[in-house]
Order: structure tokens, then C-alpha cells, then sequence
């Protein structure tokens, strides 16, 4: 179990991370929110050794035990900071100053014991001396405070948050810390109650940390909440990116096979971005199609002219080149299709990249409200392409339909 309150916490860490370097390390919450976990989480791996004497050989005599429990009280002090939300200069916290008077106390329990005695365990006989007391003691007293104090804080923002998933989050780790507080305290009474440890009792140290692992679990837990549903969220839109992505592709393929100057440059290092990225990579075909439908307005003109004759042609044109500039890109229906289909195919036989661009730009004036913004306009271009591929690929169909007759 504490292989996944590491995993949980370091992985909390990679989450706040990239935001705190965006904001330059200057949040001072989140900072401390991102040391905390990563503290706690770091901390808890001197505990899987199975052989901490070779930590211990690269300083002294149970460096390894003094080292877990300055990362976990340090992480824990961070955590109430952060959930108490204080900016008050740290000699003016008392969680801070606790904390010092702790680890201070503890070090010099250390330094007392006889080198025997620091590789302790929280079993006989080590527990026959005092020194070995008194440094679970003091430890403990500051875990009791740290899980008591931000399981009360957690429950506090459960309360006021407006936010489900927030609420069931912060809920859950409150419930954790509380069994976790719990746990401490039978530690407690464990090292200093003699009677507690007697043969037969049924208040024994794997109860005690059995419920300290059922805790942790419920920590965790609450902690991975926002993170499976942000990872949820994220998969979800970028399945939908992914889709427009590929539905742009007919008519940006399109477009590019006569133009190719549309692709925009990009640095060699961000070309595989669109494998992760879709949402950068949908706008940027968008603006490619966007600036190819504009190049190609004197061919959609054109268009118009020979499915109606010279003057009624024009006409057409012209009505076509106001509604699309009135109603924007979205008005793509089986007419419109045909028209960008032929133009396509005109700018194949004939180049008329020299002429001028009519004023009324087919399918480039912004609409006016709602069908102005880039939600619309890309419905609209996605319609568009939607409508080419099955275009396209109607003709095939039918041809098979009447094979297999």
C-alpha cells in the first residue's frame, strides 16, 4: 500500500507541475501544494528498503529513519499551509514552527541514543528505552496535529465547494486523514502502554497498521478523483479533435493538392504534436481551408455562372457569394457542395490565379451572430468536407451495387 500512496503522490506531483512552471514557480499555494506532495510521496520510499543500513552507510547510524520523517512532517506542515490557504510569513505559523520544534527535538533524540538503538523498529526491546519512545512520541504528536488538522480543512472546502466531484474528492481524503490520525494514536499507545502489547491482547501492531493502510487507500483515492476525471475529460476531447481533424481531411487535401503554399510552417520538433495535440491541429487546417476557400473564389464564381448561363450566372454567383457572407460556412448543403466540387475541378482545367477576388469572398465574410464564432464556422468547413467525400465516393458505391446485382 505504500507503493501506491508513492505512485499517487508523485503522480499528483507531475499534475501541478507543468502549471507551476507556467506560472514561473510565483503561485505560492500551488507551490506549495506541488512540495507537499512530492515530499510526502518522495519520503515514503526510504520505507520500502529492505535494507536501510546501506542508506545509512552513506551518513550515520539511522540516517535513513530521521530522513522519512523530516520529508513526511516537512510534506504534511506544506499540506496544512496549503489547505489553510495562509500567506503569513512562516515564523507566524504555528503548524511551522511546530514542525521545527519537532524535527529539532527528534534529531536530538537521535543524537542521544547509542548507536545500537537507531536502527529502532517499533518492537521490543527497542521499545524498553526511552530515547525510542520519545522519538515515535514526538513524531507521532505531529502526525496526530497534520492529518487531524488538514482532514478537518478538506471537510471544511467539501462543505463550501459547489463542485460534485470536488465535494466526493476532498470528502474522501478527509475520511482517509481522520483514519489515518486515528492510526497515530493507536502508535501512540502502542510504545507507551506496555499492557497494550501484552501476549494475547487483541490490540495488536498489524491492526494498527492494517487501519493505517485502509486509510491510506481512502487518501489516495480521493486524491486520484480530479485526476481520473481530467484524464476522462482530456480523452474525451481529444477523441472529438480527433474526429474533426480527420473529417477536415477531403476538403484540406483538396485544397492543398492546388495550393500546397497553404500548409502553414511549423518547427520540425512540433510535427508530431498533432499525435497528442488535435486541438492545435484542427485550427490550423481550419485557417489552411479557410485561406484555400478564399483563393478559390473566382473559380466558385465561375461555377455558378455555367449552372446558370453568363447574366443569370452571375446573378447566382453573386446571391451565392451574399449567403455565404451573411450566413458563413455552415449553410453547406448538397448545392453548395457541388459548387466547391466543381470549382475544384475548374481550378484544374483553367488558372485564374491572376484574376481578382470578387468583393463578396464565398465563404469568408464573418456572419453575423452566433454564426460568426469558430465553433460554427468549423461545423460549417467539417459539412463541407463531409459533403465532398461523399461526393467523391458515391459514384464507387454505386458502381459496387451494381456488380454484386
Amino acid at each position: 500500500m505504500n507503493l501506491l500512496a508513492i505512485v499517487t503522490l508523485l503522480g499528483g506531483t507531475a499534475w501541478t507541475l507543468p502549471l507551476l512552471i507556467r506560472q514561473r514557480f510565483r503561485a505560492p499555494m500551488r507551490l506549495h501544494l506541488c512540495l507537499s506532495l512530492f515530499l510526502l510521496g518522495a519520503g515514503n520510499v526510504p520505507a520500502q528498503l529492505s535494507d536501510p543500513a546501506a542508506l545509512d552507510g552513506l551518513a550515520f547510524t539511522g540516517f535513513t529513519k530521521l530522513a522519512y520523517n523530516v520529508a513526511i512532517l516537512t510534506g504534511l506542515c506544506l499540506m496544512v499551509g496549503f489547505l489553510w490557504e495562509r500567506r503569513r510569513p512562516l515564523w507566524r505559523r504555528g503548524e511551522v514552527v511546530f514542525c521545527l520544534l519537532c524535527l529539532t527535538a527528534m534529531a536530538g533524540v537521535t543524537a542521544l541514543m547509542p548507536p545500537g538503538l537507531r536502527d529502532h523498529t517499533f518492537a521490543l526491546p527497542y521499545l524498553d528505552h526511552w530515547q525510542v519512545r520519545a522519538f515515535y512520541d514526538i513524531g507521532g504528536a505531529y502526525l496526530v496535529f497534520g492529518y487531524t488538522t488538514c482532514a478537518v480543512l478538506a471537510a471544511r472546502h467539501a462543505r463550501n465547494s459547489r463542485r460534485p466531484l470536488l465535494r466526493a474528492s476532498l470528502g474522501t481524503v478527509s475520511a482517509g486523514l481522520l483514519g489515518l490520525a486515528l492510526s497515530c494514536v493507536l502508535r501512540i499507545l502502542w510504545v507507551n502502554c506496555p499492557a497494550c502489547r501484552g501476549f494475547g491482547h487483541h490490540f495488536t501492531y498489524p491492526n494498527i497498521f492494517l487501519s493505517g493502510q485502509v486509510a491510506t487507500i481512502a487518501v489516495c483515492a480521493g486524491l486520484s478523483l480530479p485526476c481520473f476525471a481530467s484524464a476522462a475529460q482530456f480523452l474525451r476531447e481529444r477523441s472529438v479533435q480527433r474526429a474533426r481533424f480527420r473529417e477536415l481531411e477531403e476538403l484540406w487535401r483538396r485544397l492543398v493538392d492546388f495550393y500546397p503554399e497553404l500548409v502553414l510552417e511549423q518547427h520540425r520538433g512540433r510535427r508530431w504534436l498533432p499525435l497528442l495535440d488535435y486541438t492545435s491541429a484542427v485550427y490550423r487546417r481550419y485557417v489552411e481551408c479557410r485561406d484555400g476557400l478564399t483563393r478559390l473564389s473566382p473559380y466558385l464564381h465561375r461555377a455558378a455562372r455555367e449552372r446558370s448561363g453568363d447574366q443569370a450566372g452571375a446573378q447566382a454567383g453573386a446571391q451565392a457569394g451574399e449567403k455565404a457572407g451573411e450566413a458563413g460556412v455552415p449553410a453547406a448543403g448538397p448545392d453548395l457542395v457541388r459548387l466547391v466540387d466543381r470549382s475544384l475541378r475548374l481550378r484544374g482545367e483553367a488558372d485564374l490565379a491572376a484574376a481578382a477576388t470578387p468583393e463578396a469572398a464565398v465563404f469568408v465574410a464573418p456572419g453575423d451572430g452566433h454564426a460568426a464564432d469558430y465553433e460554427s464556422d468549423l461545423a460549417g468547413l467539417i459539412a463541407l468536407s463531409r459533403g465532398l467525400r461523399e461526393l467523391r465516393t458515391a459514384p464507387a458505391e454505386n458502381d459496387s451495387r451494381a456488380l454484386r446485382v
